[in-house]
């Protein structure tokens, strides 16, 4: 709204003659204030001393005809109204914007006024679009017959200059959370391990308690007000009820390969034939991995999580990827025992256990478990685990005990050598895999976005400078394997179907000994006395020895061959009358002799050219894949034929974005990027 008005707008309102003419008359007749507009001739009367009818005429056109300032809804993270719902700030917003209406009319006109023209017009149904939307909605009610009244604009202004945006905002009424008398005695009935449903524990508290009871949908109400934590409490044990709780996210961006060990037992959701006494068993899989690369770096399998099982695995991961700075376990028996404490010391590595029912925070090992071991079990007919169909898993039980019972070899279960061969693929193909929780590499091949493999997080951090230091052969050696109590005969023992020999076992014929077996390596066994004192290493089947003599066996059969050539000889005398000889004919030409050094050079260099066709791999670090592809394009400009994996990726390689990249810093001053990432 303005305040000074032409004779030429003001022509033809309410109160007022049609024409311009009769406006000026008018205005000389009742002395109206009037000014000369800025940079114009035109003469300007005062809003004020309108008439009253004409005043009403410009308010109602000024409410129709001009769109308000949109109103900017408060912001959700604000102090005042962050605790308000999407609904009763959208409530507000449209409120807020009638107040600003009768602020920017109050300008011109009286409060009262300004509130009444509003509502007239919104009664009239004369409001612009963008207020007569808001009219529903800031009435805050279910229906949208309401309009707008006198009393409720004059509390909205009142509500706003007392509270600003925040005292527009509807009161919504808050849930009830006080504990009703009947809570308690409810609890105690529903909150107990058996988990009991709604409809039990209401029924009990009905008969166990007097009068009044509420009703079931009373209970039903209640509950649902709780919190997931404070409802279960009692139905889930402490271990269970940690799945409802909050927890951290442990980063291992400072990590290094070797860093912290985690490793765990599982025991397998399938049944194996034991190699040892022919039975079917669930093996105790224990596995260790990485944390930082997420990599499989040991395993052992044993009849149970024991000490043995621990102490194996540990061997095998040593073996595998090197020294250990952080072995992280929980508090079972297998790994809370002196035999641990003594072998982490002397392999100069740290050991530290999780708190109790908190197998959250070994997550990193409890995740395999079921990608790696579960899923395997599953792709077996032996699998009896929770959701195996009951009927199909009665009928491989009472087959497979069938056959074991009469001395034949189940064809529901496999045998210990193929569980053992199908785990190693397993865990190779998980640390081949990528990995959610490795970071986003490029893929060479495809060129999109994807998570590292185990593998690959390994060989990154060598390129980055990572080298694991290597355990010493002789502690490792001296690592406890499992072991069973065995009786010796003549230097001989027999374990798991094999006989193995050592000399050493003479002095011990007859005796109990100990054999330490391997079953990722049955070609020898280590034995050792009942007390623990290592005698040697028993190799399989090292007495044997060919029966007779390779000699005596040519001797034997070069006489054999000259008695029936005799014999021949003297039935042709007789069928023929005369002397026959018998010779043996050459033929024509002797075939081609190759040199033995030139032949094995020729196949030394085939094989070289296979290898590198066959097992081209495209090394992680940038500038490695750099030299690789200097290397292969001095290949083709000397005329050597590529493979067909070499020529693809040299050709695509050179138009990537890392060429670029390193092929300037490189041509720059020939050396690749400093690093100073060390190891720790």
């Amino acid at each position: 709204m303005r305040n000074w008005y032409t004779a030429k707008e003001l022509a033809g309102l309410p109160g007022l003659p049609g024409t311009e003419r009769g406006v000026k008359k008018a205005a000389d007749r009742a002395g109206w204030e009037a000014q000369r507009r800025i940079g114009s001739k035109a003469v300007e009367y005062s809003f004020a001393v309108l008439p009253a009818e004409t005043q009403n005429a410009l308010i109602a056109q000024t409410i129709g005809q001009a769109e308000p300032e949109p109103v900017v809804e408060p912001e959700k993270d604000s102090v005042e109204t962050r605790r308000l719902s999407d609904t009763q700030r959208r409530v507000m917003a449209a409120r807020v914007a009638f107040v600003r209406e009768i602020e920017r009319m109050s300008q011109m006109v009286s409060q009262q006024r300004a509130i009444q023209a509003l509502v007239d017009m919104a009664s009239a149904g004369e409001l612009s679009p963008y207020l007569n939307e808001r009219v529903s909605i800031a009435n805050d009610r279910k229906t949208e017959t309401r309009t707008l009244s006198e009393r409720t604009l004059k509390r909205w202004v009142s509500a706003f200059r007392k509270e600003g945006e925040r005292g527009l905002a509807p009161k919504r009424r808050k849930a009830d959370m006080s504990m009703p008398p009947w809570a308690g005695d409810f609890l105690k009935r529903y909150q107990r391990p058996q988990k009991p449903s709604v409809e039990a524990a209401y029924q009990q508290l009905v008969e166990q308690t007097e009068p009044p009871h509420p009703s079931i949908h009373q209970v039903r109400r209640w509950l649902a007000k709780l919190s997931p934590e404070a409802r279960e409490r009692g139905r889930m044990g402490p271990r269970e009820l940690k799945a409802l709780q909050p927890f951290k996210r442990r980063s291992t961006d400072g990590l290094w390969p070797n860093d912290v060990w985690v490793a765990d037992g599982h025991t397998f959701d399938a049944e194996v034939i034991n190699p040892l006494t022919g039975q079917a068993f669930r093996p105790e899989v224990t596995m260790i991995i990485d944390w930082a690369t997420r990599q499989i770096v040991g395993f052992a399998i044993n009849l149970a999580e024991s000490t043995l099982a621990t102490l194996d695995a540990l061997r095998d991961a040593v073996s595998r990827a090197g020294m250990f700075n952080l072995f992280y376990v929980d508090n079972g028996s297998g790994f809370d025992n002196a035999s641990i404490y003594e072998v982490i010391d002397r392999l100069g590595g740290t050991i530290t256990h999780s708190l109790p029912y908190n197998s959250q925070a070994r997550g990193v090992i409890e995740r395999p478990h079921k990608s790696i071991l579960v899923r395997l079990a599953k792709e077996l007919p032996s699998y009896i685990g929770a959701d195996m169909d009951p009927e199909a898993a009665g009928r491989v039980h009472k087959l497979s005990r069938r056959d074991i019972a009469q001395g034949l070899k189940p064809a529901q279960l496999p045998n210990f050598q193929t569980f053992f061969d199908r785990l190693n693929e397993a865990l190779n193909a998980y640390n081949h895999r990528p990995h959610k929780g490795l970071p986003k590499i490029r893929d060479l091949e495809s060129g999109k976005l994807r998570h590292q493999s185990p593998m690959e997080a390994w060989k990154s951090a060598e390129a980055e400078g990572f080298e694991a230091l290597t355990a010493p052969a002789d502690t490792v050696a001296s690592l406890m394997r499992p072991q069973e109590t065995r009786k010796t005969h003549r230097g001989e023992v027999r374990y798991a179907g094999g006989i193995y020999f050592l000399d050493a076992l003479r002095d011990f014929h007859g005796e109990e000994i100990k054999v330490a077996w391997d079953y990722r390596d049955v070609s020898s066994v280590g034995i050792y006395t009942l007390a623990g004192e290592w005698i040697g290493d028993a190799v399989l089947d090292g007495n044997a020895t060919d029966a007779m003599p390779q000699t005596m066996i040519q001797r034997a059969a070069d006489k054999r061959e000259r008695g029936q050539l005799n014999r021949l000889v003297k039935k042709a005398k007789t069928v023929t009358g005369k002397d026959v000889e018998i010779r043996t004919v050459e033929p024509m030409s002797a075939p081609f002799e190759y040199d033995e050094e030139r032949l094995a050079d020729a196949r030394a260099y085939a094989q070289q050219l296979e290898d590198q066709h066959a097992r081209f791999e495209i090394p992680q670090d940038k500038v490695q894949r750099y030299r690789l592809w200097q290397k292969l394009d001095a290949r083709l400009r000397a005329g050597e034929e590529l493979g067909e994996a070499e020529q693809r990726w040299h050709a695509n390689y050179q138009h990537h974005n890392d060429f670029r990249a390193i092929a300037k810093v490189m041509d720059a001053d020939g050396q690749p990027p400093v690093r100073n990432r060390r190891a720790v």
